[in-house]
């Protein structure tokens, strides 16, 4: 075999693996990797229905380039028409940020009627349109691996692979920890999966259970190092001594923040303190940023990229549970408080992690508040809830996809 560095698996699981290999059986992933003029290429189909789906390709592409391989991101939905990719995005972060018990009825309504996506529907027939399209750019861009993020993608990748000429590995990523309803529209290759308990509920939904990878959820590589908590409080500008409690409502900062902080800010101990990251709504954080200005222990800011370093600082995270969020206190074991902003997909997630031990959560605003400050000042509580966490999956999911994904299209190529 030739000798090369290692590759990212290695420099972070040590070497329990081959030089190249994810297990030193895989000799056909040894010969795609060292042979040279082999290559990859990579295509991750998202859309930006919120960032939770782009984070996640975001978070695969990054280990890609960590290795050198080639992986270009694309907006499943540009391949229909880039205007109604715009519309339809500014549309669900309208309703999602607005009128959370519309997106609510919307989820529940799919749930119950499944059949609204199927190969006859509107919506299917309607994403069918961007096949063409995407069968053309994925044979011209010569891809062997094709991730989608977001079902939409999924859905438009399974009649377009009938349209292409080159063959190549499929797969579909799960982002929360439950199966979409309308997974079970699409035919790929592989579905990566949040969690191995989750394949019989896959399973359930018609997905073969040969297809199924319990992947985890890929969240960037900044969340596998850590800084100490006291150093991390002292970065961000807190008293190392001070509990500290995170509120964030993710990149839209949904969810009644306003009525929580006011809540919680009005119990605080000299001692204690509140960061609330309000994402890119503008509106909430120029309200909270003028009621706040002159309380020292109440810190409002906007779209943050440190958002490593807050979690190390943080002994307590308040925020909805999306699976990009939830995942990321998981790496950082930090425990967690749900707000239900807007219910939905974001559900099972609470009910994961809740079922875990790791998180709490309560539907009255009033008795949200409460658990958060009683949570806040419960030292034991919060040691057991951190160590629950050793009940769950922490593995390095993006660089597990790349691993994976590389080895099943090396003996697709070497057949």
């Amino acid at each position: 075999m030739l000798k090369t560095r290692k590759p990212l698996t290695n420099q972070l699981f040590g070497d329990k693996m081959c030089n190249w290999c994810v297990a030193p059986k895989e000799y056909l992933f040894c010969i795609f990797r060292s042979k040279k003029g082999i290559k990859m290429k990579t295509l991750i189909l998202s859309c930006s229905t919120g960032q939770g789906h782009n984070s996640c390709a975001k978070a695969i592409k990054e280990v890609y380039d960590k290795e050198g391989k080639e992986c270009i991101i694309e907006d499943a939905l540009s391949f229909v028409s880039r205007t109604s990719s715009k519309i339809i995005s500014k549309g669900h972060s309208f309703i999602y940020r607005h009128f959370s018990d519309l997106f609510r009825f919307g989820y529940r309504f799919i749930e119950e009627h499944p059949e609204s996506y199927n190969r006859d529907s509107i919506v299917h027939k309607y994403i069918a349109l961007g096949k063409n399209k995407l069968a053309k750019y994925i044979d011209n861009g010569d891809f062997d691996v094709v991730i989608c993020v977001h079902v939409f993608a999924a859905m438009m990748l399974t009649d377009a692979k009938k349209l292409c000429r080159k063959d190549f590995v499929s797969a579909f990523l799960g982002t929360d920890y439950t199966c979409s309803p309308t997974t079970e529209a699409s035919d790929l290759d592989y579905y990566l999966i949040p969690d191995e308990s989750l394949k019989s509920e896959f399973a359930g939904y018609g997905i073969p259970e040969y297809k199924l990878v319990a992947s985890g959820i890929p969240i960037r590589q900044m969340f596998f190092s850590s800084h100490d908590k006291k150093n991390a409080k002292k970065m961000e500008g807190i008293d190392p001594s001070f509990k500290h409690l995170l509120v964030m409502g993710g990149s839209m900062g949904c969810g009644p923040i306003d009525s929580l902080v006011r809540l919680v800010s009005g119990e605080l101990k000299k001692d204690e303190y509140i960061t609330v990251v309000c994402g890119t709504n503008k509106d909430v954080q120029k309200k909270l940023s003028r009621r706040y200005a002159k309380y020292p222990n109440v810190h409002i800011r906007g779209y943050v990229n440190n958002v490593s370093r807050l979690l190390d600082s943080a002994d307590l995270y308040m925020t909805k549970p999306g699976g990009i969020s939830v995942t990321e206190a998981k790496q950082k074991l930090l425990p967690m408080i749900f707000v239900n902003a807007v219910d939905g997909c974001e559900k099972p997630n609470c009910e994961f992690y809740v079922g875990k031990g790791c998180a709490v959560t309560d539907k009255n605003v009033v008795a949200l508040a409460k658990k958060c400050i009683d949570l806040m000042r419960n030292e034991e509580k919060l040691k057991e809830m951190t160590e629950n966490f050793n009940k769950t999956d922490r593995k390095n999911s993006a660089a597990f996809i790349f691993e994976f994904l590389s080895e099943k299209a090396a003996e697709k190529n070497l057949r």
